[in-house]
């Protein structure tokens, strides 16, 4: 066989090969693409799933919180003032006493009362939180705290505060929402504090107490931080990042930042 057929023999060989070699790369490659591909929309659509499910719980967490503050504020509140003006008209009736200071009072007693059942049916609304910027929501979340007269909660604010996506507000509203009750129900403090820093990059969220505090790595390893895990997870839906710090005996504080959209 001539020479030049078999380097021709060899050219054609080694050309198919690599052109095989080629081929089986391409389509290897295409095969990898549409596989992480189809991953990745799968674990899109699985987060979108999970946010869906968290932004609908949360608005059952809120409506349920309100429910249980507007039932307390109804009985303690309204509930007293209305009894005190019965008692004043029941005066009234039997000692026969028509005096228009005593009559004042139960005007004023009423009064009171109209006012603060229009507070309550404003805060029943859906559109109450959608219609409030952040940091007036919390406001009113710390005004209810301070009435009780549990604990004292101020808030304040940094920076030109700005429009937030509603579902994102929805999140973060019942994150600061459950860090709140948290407080209350087991950091056995008398001081609350909570700060928004609207950044151009971000916005930070302080909330700070001067409670017992609590072993933080312990709490999260144990079925007592499941709440805490819990705000941890929402606030990755939304993009943000969580940080608590806690020593026993001095408190806590739980930082948010989340990038604007």
């Amino acid at each position: 066989m001539p020479k030049n057929f078999q380097d021709l023999t060899t050219i054609v060989f080694i050309g198919t090969l690599i052109t095989l070699l080629v081929s089986a790369f391409l389509i290897s490659f295409v095969y990898l693409y549409q596989q992480r591909h189809l991953k990745f929309q799968f674990e899109k659509e699985q987060l979108q799933s999970e946010f869906k499910q968290t932004l609908l719980k949360s608005q059952l967490e809120i409506q349920e919180q309100t429910f249980n503050h507007i039932s307390q504020e109804i009985h303690d509140n309204v509930g007293q003032i209305l009894s005190l003006a019965k008692v004043q008209i029941n005066i009234m009736q039997q000692s026969n006493n028509r005096s228009d200071e005593l009559l004042n009072e139960v005007k004023e007693n009423v009064a009171k009362a109209m006012s603060d059942l229009r507070d309550i049916a404003k805060s029943l609304s859906s559109e109450r939180i959608r219609s409030m910027s952040m940091v007036e929501a919390v406001r009113i979340e710390t005004e209810r705290i301070n009435k009780s007269g549990i604990i004292l909660a101020t808030v304040s604010c940094e920076g030109e505060e700005r429009q937030m996506d509603e579902q994102r507000k929805q999140i973060l509203f019942r994150i600061i929402q459950e860090c709140l009750q948290n407080i209350i129900k087991h950091a056995q403090a008398t001081e609350l504090y909570l700060q928004f820093h609207y950044l151009p990059e971000m916005l930070n969220v302080l909330v700070k107490d001067n409670g017992k505090g609590f072993d933080v790595i312990k709490a999260m390893a144990n079925s007592s931080g499941l709440g805490l895990q819990n705000i941890k997870t929402r606030a990755s839906l939304i993009g943000a990042d969580l940080a608590i710090e806690s020593d026993l005996d001095k408190g806590c504080a739980i930082t948010i930042k989340m990038p604007n959209e």
